[in-house]
């Protein structure tokens, strides 16, 4: 049986669903008659009501059929295995677009914590270089550097330079931890956290692409 728990619908709706994965595994025959609507509530323990709209969503699936003065019948077993399946699709991308919604928070988190922790980087550098082993470096992008137009991802800047670039400052404002897909643009300033060795690379990875 479906428990409510698992996914977030209506309970009318997870008792069909319960009903008609009975029906689809064999417990159930086509023709045959269902218990009535007292008997099901006592089972899933819920109202008459919502078994009342738990029965009519099965006959609008086509599932079963409803004879005035006689009960409720089995009419397709197909069918009831086509609304399993689409219930469990449905059930399954809901669950797959919670997850992504989780994701993206948490990396909004992470974006805000690593922002965060390259400010006090930077203000660190500015305000103790001098009791620092590594120094923050710039490099100008100008017209005509073999990177000029190409994203970081494309050049793959820290394996090609053991440079790492913490941030960008473009037409006056910083952009911190920058993605993959920041550009090199003329006017740029890029800021790097490394040795010295590293950055004679980066200058020169700029510059001419090698």
């Amino acid at each position: 049986m479906v428990q409510e728990s698992q996914f977030p619908k209506p309970v009318y709706q997870l008792i069909a669903l319960d009903m008609a994965e009975s029906i689809a595994g064999g417990r159930y025959q086509q023709g045959e008659k269902l218990h009535g609507r007292s008997t099901l509530a006592s089972k899933y323990n819920v109202s008459p009501e919502t078994v009342r709209r738990a029965m009519f969503l099965l006959k609008d699936m086509d599932i079963i059929e409803m004879k005035q003065g006689s009960g409720i019948f089995i009419k397709n077993v197909d069918k009831a295995q086509n609304f399993v399946e689409k219930f469990r699709n449905a059930a399954a991308a809901d669950e797959l677009k919670e997850n992504i919604n989780l994701l993206t928070r948490e990396r909004q988190k992470l974006d805000c914590r690593l922002n965060e922790a390259v400010m006090a980087l930077l203000d660190s550098y500015e305000r103790f270089a001098y009791l620092s082993p590594l120094t923050p470096f710039e490099i100008p992008i100008r017209e005509g550097d073999a990177l000029m137009g190409q994203n970081l991802a494309d050049v793959n800047f820290w394996h090609n330079t053991g440079a790492t670039i913490v941030a960008i400052r473009r037409g006056g404002k910083l952009m911190l931890s920058p993605g993959p897909y920041a550009e090199f643009l003329p006017g740029d300033v890029f800021l790097l956290i490394c040795d010295a060795e590293s950055y004679s690379r980066a200058k020169r990875y700029v510059a001419t692409g090698e």
